[in-house]
C-alpha cells in the first residue's frame, strides 16, 4: 500500500538523518513530487533534486508485478548516481544551484545564458510561461499568435535508376546564425538590413530599412549569436559536452514553447537566414554535378549518376569535401546515411528503392523498402499486390542492368529503358489486367476499415478504378516510359468502361494535408514538419516518435497536443475574422457598408463553413486517435454549432 511504503521511507530517512550529519541531497524520481513530499515529511530537511520520470516504467501487470517493479527500482537507483554526477557538472557549467534546474536542463540553461547576456546589454526580458513573449504594450495575440514557420522542402519526383544517396545535414541552424553577416553581405546588405555589427553606433534616421515584427528582435539576434559563438569556443577549446549539446539543439530551443524566452520573431529571423544558406548549399551541390531528388533542412537526397556503388561513394566523398571547403558552410556537417541502387520517388511519404548494403550484391540478396502512403486507402489485399508490382517495376530493370554492366553507361541506360518498355507492353499489362479482373470479381463487397482513413478521405467504392489510378501514377514517375504507361492506363480504364479523360479517371492524392510545423526531437535535434494526415508512421494509434533510424525517441505528448491546440485556436480565429471577397473578381471587400462589389458581384467568405468544418474534423480525428482529451474537447466544442 502507498501509505505503508511512505511510512517505511519516512522511518529510513529519519534514521539516516540521526546517524549522518554531513551534506545530503535527496534524488527523487516519481510521477508526482508534491504527493511524495506531503507523505514523507522528512524530505523537508534536505534539498531535493528530481529526475525526469519515465512513464513507460510505470506500467505493470495486475498479477506478479513485484519482480519487474523491484528490478526497475534497483536499476534506476544504480543509474541515479551517474545522473546526479551529470547534473552537478551541468550545474557548474551553467552556474546555477543544483536544485533550481527544471525537467529540461538544456532549455533552462539556454534561457539562463541568454537572460544574463540580454541583461548585460541592458535589454528588457520578455519572459513568459505560455510560450507567447511578454512585449509590454504590443498585443501579443495579434502579432505573435502563430509560430508556424514552414520548413522549406524541394521534391523532384521520378525514377532514379542509378545510385542515390541520402545525406543528413547537421548544424544548419548554428551555421546560419554565425554566418548571418556573411549571408547579408552576399545579398548586398538588403537581406538582413537591420543586422549590423554589435559595435555599430546607431544609424541615420533617414535609413529606409523595412520594418516588420522581426526587426524588434535584431538586438536579441545579435546577443544570441554571441552566446552561440561562446559555446562553440567552449567546444573547440575544452571539448565541453554541454556546450556541444546546446549547439546541436539550438533549433529545438528556438521553436520550443517551453522556453521562458520563446520568441517566434527570433525564430523567424533565423529561419530566413537558414533558408538562404540552405539554398546556397543546394546550388553548390548542383554546381558540382549532383541531381537533387529531395531536400529539406534535415536531409538531402541526391542522384550520383553512377551505376557502380563504390564509384558513387567515392564521388559522394569528394562532393562533400568540396562543399565543406566553402567558408559559408564551414560549420555544416554532411553525413551520408543511406544508399540506394535504384529509387522510385514521388515524395517523402511515397517512395521505394533497392537499399545498398555493400559494394557487391547479388539479385538474391536484394531488399526493396516500400513506403507508399497513397496505397493506405486501398484494401489490404490490394495493397500487397500494389507493392509487389511496384517492386517488380524497380527490380527488373536493375537486374537487367546488373547483367549487362560491361557496356558503357549511355548504352546501358538505353538498353535498360528499351527492356522496361518491352516489359510494360507484355508482362505488366497482362499482370495488371488479371489483377483488375480479380478485384472486380472478388472485392466488390469489401469494406475498408475506418481506421485506415482520416476525416476527409471518403472511400470511392470502385477499388479497381482506385487501383488503376494509383498504380498508373506511380509507374508514370519514370519519364522514359511515360508514353507506354499512359497507353497501358488507357487500356486498363477501357477494360472497366471508364473513358481515358473522364474526371473520375484522374488521379488525385486522396488524403488531406495537415502540417504540424517546427517539430524538433529533444534527443537527436532532428528538425522537421510533421504531416499528420499523410505520414504513415503518424496514422496509427501508436505514440509519435522521431523518424531518425538512430533515435526513435517518443515526442513529448503534452507539447504535441499544445501545438495542435494553438493551431485550432488560430484557425478558428482566422475563420471568424476572415475577409469577404467578391465571387466574380475575387477582390477583397474594402467598403464595409456596400452590399455588392463595384463589378456587381456578390460577396462571399474566403473560407466557407464546410471547408472550416472539414479542417476541424481532421483535428478531432487526430485527437481521438492519439487520445488527446483537451484537443478533443476543444474541437468538439467548436463543431457544436455546425452539428445543430
Amino acid at each position: 500500500h502507498p501509505e505503508a511504503a511512505k511510512k517505511i521511507i519516512q522511518k529510513a530517512i529519519s534514521e539516516y538523518r540521526e546517524v549522518n550529519c554531513g551534506p545530503t541531497v535527496a534524488v527523487i524520481e516519481c510521477p508526482d513530487l508534491n504527493s511524495i513530499k506531503e507523505g514523507i515529511k522528512a524530505l523537508d530537511d534536505f534539498p531535493c533534486v528530481r529526475i525526469p520520470f519515465n512513464r513507460d516504467e510505470n506500467s505493470y501487470q495486475p498479477v506478479s508485478w513485484q519482480r519487474p517493479a523491484a528490478k526497475i527500482a534497483m536499476f534506476r537507483c544504480a543509474a541515479a548516481f551517474q545522473w546526479l554526477d551529470r547534473r552537478i557538472a551541468q550545474s557548474r557549467y551553467a552556474h546555477v544551484p543544483l536544485g533550481n534546474f527544471g525537467h529540461d536542463w538544456l532549455t533552462f540553461t539556454v534561457d539562463i545564458f541568454l537572460s544574463r547576456a540580454l541583461r548585460d546589454q541592458q535589454q528588457v526580458l520578455w519572459v513568459s510561461d505560455n510560450g507567447v513573449p511578454d512585449l509590454g504594450g504590443i498585443n501579443s495575440e495579434e502579432t505573435f499568435f502563430a509560430d508556424e514557420v514552414q520548413q522549406t522542402s524541394l521534391v523532384f519526383p521520378g525514377a532514379y535508376r542509378k545510385v542515390s544517396v541520402e545525406i543528413k545535414i547537421h548544424n544548419l541552424a548554428v551555421n546560419a546564425l554565425l554566418k548571418s553577416n556573411l549571408v547579408s553581405e552576399m545579398e548586398g546588405g538588403a537581406f538582413l538590413g537591420f543586422e549590423q555589427d554589435v559595435n555599430t553606433k546607431g544609424s541615420s534616421s533617414n535609413d529606409n530599412t523595412s520594418f516588420d515584427e522581426t526587426t524588434g528582435s535584431a538586438q536579441a539576434f545579435r546577443v544570441l549569436k554571441q552566446l552561440i559563438r561562446n559555446c562553440l569556443t567552449d567546444v573547440l577549446k575544452s571539448g565541453n559536452i554541454y556546450a556541444d549539446s546546446i549547439l546541436q539543439r539550438l533549433s529545438w530551443w528556438l521553436c520550443s514553447p517551453c522556453s521562458k524566452l520563446h520568441d517566434p520573431a527570433l525564430h523567424l529571423m533565423l529561419h530566413k537566414v537558414m533558408q538562404k544558406v540552405f539554398a546556397l548549399l543546394l546550388t553548390d551541390l548542383r554546381r558540382l554535378g549532383a541531381m537533387i531528388i529531395y531536400a529539406d533542412f534535415s536531409k538531402v537526397v541526391i542522384d550520383t549518376g553512377k551505376f557502380d556503388l563504390s564509384t558513387a561513394k567515392a564521388y559522394c566523398e569528394s562532393l562533400l569535401t568540396a562543399v565543406g571547403n566553402s567558408d559559408i558552410f564551414e560549420l555544416i556537417l554532411l553525413e551520408p546515411v543511406h544508399y540506394w541502387h535504384s529509387l522510385l520517388f514521388m515524395d517523402q511519404y511515397n517512395y521505394a528503392g533497392i537499399r545498398a548494403t555493400n559494394d557487391e550484391i547479388s539479385p538474391d540478396e536484394v531488399t526493396i523498402e516500400p513506403k507508399w502512403s497513397i496505397a493506405r486507402l486501398l484494401p489490404e489485399y490490394i495493397q500487397k499486390d500494389f507493392i509487389i508490382i511496384v517492386a517488380k517495376f524497380i527490380f527488373d530493370p536493375w537486374k537487367f542492368a546488373l547483367e549487362k554492366k560491361k557496356g558503357s553507361s549511355e548504352s546501358l541506360e538505353a538498353q535498360m529503358v528499351e527492356y522496361l518498355r518491352e516489359q510494360i507492353r507484355s508482362n505488366f499489362i497482362n499482370m495488371l489486367v488479371k489483377k483488375v479482373g480479380d478485384i472486380r470479381s472478388h472485392m466488390k463487397e469489401i469494406n475498408v476499415s475506418d481506421a485506415s482513413r482520416v476525416s476527409g478521405q471518403a472511400p470511392k467504392g470502385d477499388y479497381s478504378l482506385e487501383f488503376i489510378q494509383t498504380i498508373s501514377a506511380v509507374l508514370a514517375l519514370d519519364q522514359n516510359v511515360l508514353q507506354d504507361v499512359l497507353v497501358m492506363r488507357k487500356n486498363l480504364l477501357k477494360y472497366i468502361s471508364v473513358k481515358e479523360f473522364a474526371a473520375e479517371a484522374e488521379f488525385l492524392d486522396p488524403g488531406p494535408s495537415l502540417i504540424l510545423p517546427n517539430v524538433a526531437c529533444s534527443n537527436c535535434d532532428a528538425y522537421r514538419d510533421l504531416d499528420i494526415c499523410r505520414d504513415p508512421a503518424l496514422l496509427t494509434e501508436k505514440e509519435w516518435s522521431c523518424v531518425d533510424s538512430q533515435c526513435g525517441k517518443i515526442y513529448d505528448r503534452e507539447q504535441m497536443e499544445n501545438s495542435l491546440l494553438q493551431m485550432v485556436r488560430q484557425r478558428e480565429r482566422m475563420y471568424h475574422m476572415q475577409d469577404l471577397v467578391c465571387s466574380r473578381c475575387n477582390q477583397v471587400k474594402a467598403a464595409h457598408l456596400t452590399e455588392q462589389c463595384e463589378c456587381a458581384g456578390s460577396f462571399r467568405c474566403k473560407e466557407s463553413g464546410p471547408e472550416f468544418l472539414k479542417r476541424m474534423e481532421i483535428f478531432l480525428d487526430i485527437a481521438k486517435r492519439q487520445k488527446f482529451k483537451l484537443l478533443e474537447e476543444c474541437t468538439s466544442w467548436i463543431l457544436q454549432p455546425f452539428s445543430c
